[in-house]
């Protein structure tokens, strides 16, 4: 089991970490924040996966937090800079992978369910910010 945690660590880090990344650094700051009908900007994307990441990393620190409401709707329009929003995602990640590592070394625990809905939340919207990217700006990213 401790591989899962591992694994999953490693994945937010050092695998969609970067991807996030270097996919807001390839648009505009107009691209990063347009929004079209039914269809989230790439900003409001990024910072959607933010919230989550924060709400895990608060979640951490006090398990009996309750958020008093969703985060299904929150895909801000916030116009900032993409050196901000790099500085925000790269600040909240960190907080993120700290949080966790103390938690894990404290109690050699974490809810599963709760790690691997944040796991695959983030790769499905990451997976939209690059396939949003990649109709924008025409480019291939080859991860691999």
């Amino acid at each position: 089991m401790e591989l899962v945690y591992k694994i999953s660590y490693h994945r937010m880090q050092d695998h969609y970490l970067p991807k996030l990344v270097q996919a807001i650094r390839l648009v505009s700051e107009e691209e990063l924040w347009k929004k079209e009908t039914s269809v989230n900007s790439i900003g409001g994307i990024v910072l959607h996966i933010c919230e989550h990441l924060q709400r895990n990393t608060r979640r951490y620190k006090d398990p009996n937090i309750v958020f008093e409401n969703g985060i299904e709707e929150y895909f801000p329009v916030k116009q900032i800079s993409s050196e901000a929003l790099l500085k925000t995602v790269e600040e909240i990640f960190d907080e993120w992978g700290k949080a966790y590592i103390q938690v894990w070394e404290e109690k050699r625990h974490i809810d599963l369910q709760s790690l691997l809905h944040l796991v695959e939340h983030t790769s499905y919207h990451l997976g939209q910010v690059v396939d949003r990217t990649k109709c924008i700006e025409g480019q291939q990213f080859n991860f691999c």
